[in-house]
């Protein structure tokens, strides 16, 4: 595992609606992470996912930029009575582009619900505008009361996906309180680690 941050990239960079302007800083990094000698190129910020392409397009590696990825493979394994919800940090700033550049091509509303976190007491202030210290019990707080009032309003909702790259902590009191599966940006990753390195097979457990 290599990590690598993008010159000028951070939340106001990328929330921002000329986000695509750091196109070039993140290609250059994934370039460098390849030449480093990486097998994938990940990014924890599903908003990335408007430099999927571009990456895709420059370097000779798997590119995973965006836990938005996953939502076109849960939303088909779905049942036709059921949705997918997904959890993101800012929902103003997550427009139909970026939704169309996952895959996504459902019914956005109705298979797919999008919830957003920018107005949370404790979760905003610590991650969307980072404005002091990180209370995490009052992160997860919000986390679950945003889900649990997806669940409540929408009691279709048949599994989770968490956008943020910040929110893997928080999958398991999200299933615990919603009792459905939660994915996230450690399933995205985990996902292709398991196909690149596969093991000896000792059962399906």
């Amino acid at each position: 595992m290599r990590y690598k941050t993008v010159p000028g990239l951070n939340n106001a960079s990328i929330f921002a609606s000329d986000g695509d302007k750091m196109t070039a800083a993140v290609v250059q990094t994934a370039r460098e992470l390849v030449r480093e000698g990486a097998q994938l190129i990940a990014c924890n910020c599903g908003y990335s996912i408007r430099y999927q392409q571009a990456v895709r397009d420059a370097v000779d590696v798997p590119v995973f930029l965006s836990p938005l990825l996953l939502a076109p493979f849960l939303e088909m394994m779905l049942p036709s009575n059921q949705a997918l919800g997904i959890i993101v940090a800012n929902k103003p700033a997550l427009t139909q582009d970026m939704l169309e550049a996952s895959g996504l091509r459902a019914d956005i509303g109705r298979r797919v619900v999008v919830v957003g976190l920018e107005d949370t007491p404790v979760f905003a202030p610590s991650y969307v505008r980072p404005e002091g210290d990180l209370d995490v019990g009052g992160c997860q707080a919000d986390l679950v009361n945003t889900a649990v009032a997806l669940q409540k309003e929408r009691p279709d909702i048949g599994m989770l996906l968490l956008e943020c790259g910040d929110l893997p902590p928080y999958a398991h009191a999200i299933q615990q309180a919603t009792q459905i599966p939660v994915f996230d940006f450690t399933s995205m990753v985990e996902f292709f680690v398991r196909g690149l390195v596969r093991k000896p097979f000792t059962g399906l457990i």
